[in-house]
């Protein structure tokens, strides 16, 4: 793509050239009718003031070379046969000619004497001609130019004319590119600091200087790097506390491996190998939510919107975590109705399975689940609700707004075990769908719920 520069003095020099050209054409019309009319008034003037500057007894003198006329002071700056401004005098009864110009052709220049302007044909050269008789119509004097002496000075100022106004144009083109080049100085500024700049600096672009058409630009540019900046800081962030939290349980494998390994009897052994299953469990889960929570980052901008009942996700995460809930004496209660939403099918699986496993997880045995989804409202402000809750431990009241910051965990009970993503990831599901999520107490006043307010998909 060519220079913004290159771009405008194009586009500035097309739009010149056209209006120039607009301009040149009726010009050269006006001044084509103009010089026309000129010719026409000197033939005339010229044509009256010589008849009435003749004797009333030209008719009746003697042989036509004592009263021939020298060349006339008018040339024309043309070639061919006649060059110069001619003019006759005939006697209209015999068509004797009196007097002549050495220019004037042998024959009339107006060959019918009529009277007024004509453009006859004289010798092969085209001519304007203006006759004019005196009151008796005994005498009419005849005066023209050749048409070529006409055309060819148009021609003259049309090239005078076509060099200056090139002239001036390519002076105006060096102008237009000066000024241009002088207003984008700010931006190759920037854009110049912008190159030699490290690859992670992210500080804002200066703003100051630059034309107000590209201010803009670089105030949404700064906007950016700022969001980018913050998404990088996060994501530091996260990684090392990811790998901090993985540092554990993989210390804590390798310690109960190598007691297993060392175990004296059975019941050592069977105890270190219980150890060893529940690290390996929290590692799985740590790994799962790790690459759950890149894949929601990944999928919030190419994600493609679907129609999706929320009934049928949680029924079928109930179904995948039914076997888990039995092993610890627990149990899944599902009442379900149907509850569109428009969405991305794996993230909303992703926020169910993060919450019942987080009920399942962290209710500790017997704790009952209840998983419910339905719709309130009507037409356009219909609203698909679900709701997790449970009956364990529950959260103190003073700790459930920060459950949904990652890595954070609740102090009380079995909750200290958890790993600290699963409702962060909840809360970043809900907040990409344009949804609402609040928590508050579980089931028979006691334990942890959770609600997830979203908009219903239209009925079809």
């Amino acid at each position: 793509m060519r220079a913004l520069s290159t771009r405008l003095l194009i586009a500035l020099a097309f739009v010149l050239l056209a209006t120039w050209g607009g301009w040149f054409a009726l010009q050269y019309r006006q001044m084509s009718a103009h010089q026309v009319g000129d010719v026409d008034g000197m033939l005339r003037n010229v044509a009256e003031q010589l008849l009435q500057s003749l004797p009333t007894d030209i008719t009746t003198a003697g042989p036509q070379h004592r009263f021939e006329l020298a060349a006339p002071p008018w040339r024309a700056a043309v070639g061919g046969k006649f060059d110069t401004l001619a003019f006759q005098a005939w006697e209209l009864g015999t068509h004797r000619r009196l007097l002549s110009s050495r220019t004037a052709p042998d024959h009339a220049l107006a060959p019918g004497f009529v009277e007024g302007f004509t453009r006859p044909v004289v010798g092969g050269v085209p001519w304007r001609v203006y006759a004019a008789s005196d009151a008796q119509r005994r005498v009419q004097f005849q005066v023209g130019v050749p048409e070529s002496a006409i055309k060819m000075e148009l021609r003259r100022w049309f090239r005078a004319s076509l060099g200056a106004a090139l002239a001036l144009i390519a002076l105006f083109g060096a102008a237009v590119w000066l000024v241009i080049r002088w207003s984008l100085r700010p931006v190759r500024r920037v854009s110049e600091s912008l190159a030699a700049r490290p690859p992670l600096d992210l500080a804002p672009l200066p703003e100051i200087g630059l034309p107000t058409e590209f201010a803009p630009l670089v105030r949404a540019f700064n906007v950016s790097m700022t969001r980018l900046g913050q998404a990088l800081q996060h994501e530091r962030e996260f990684l090392g506390e990811a790998a901090h939290e993985l540092r554990t349980p993989l210390a804590a494998l390798l310690a109960q491996a190598q007691v297993l390994q060392h175990a004296g009897n059975r019941e050592e052994a069977r105890e270190a190998l219980a150890h060893l299953i529940a690290g390996i469990e929290r590692a799985s889960r740590l790994a799962q939510q790790l690459l759950d929570s890149a894949r929601v980052d990944a999928a919030g901008a190419s994600a493609r919107p679907q129609d999706v009942d929320l009934a049928l996700v949680a029924g079928m995460v109930a179904d995948e975590f039914a076997l888990l809930a039995q092993r610890g004496g627990r149990s899944i209660e599902v009442e379900t109705r149907h509850a569109p939403v428009r969405g991305d099918i794996d993230d909303l699986g992703i926020m169910v399975r993060n919450l019942l496993d987080n009920a399942l997880c962290h209710g500790g045995p017997g704790t009952r689940v209840r998983l419910e989804t339905r719709v309130e409202g009507d037409g356009d402000a219909r609203t698909a609700i679900l709701i997790v809750a449970d009956d364990g431990p529950g959260i103190p009241e003073d700790q459930r707004e920060r459950v949904f910051e990652r890595f954070y965990r609740a102090e009380n009970g079995h909750r200290t075990q958890g790993i600290g993503m699963g409702l962060s990831l909840v809360e970043r599901v809900v907040a990409s769908h344009g949804g609402r999520v609040s928590c508050g107490v579980g089931l028979d006043g006691r334990g942890f719920g959770v609600e997830i307010r979203l908009s219903a998909a239209p009925a079809h």
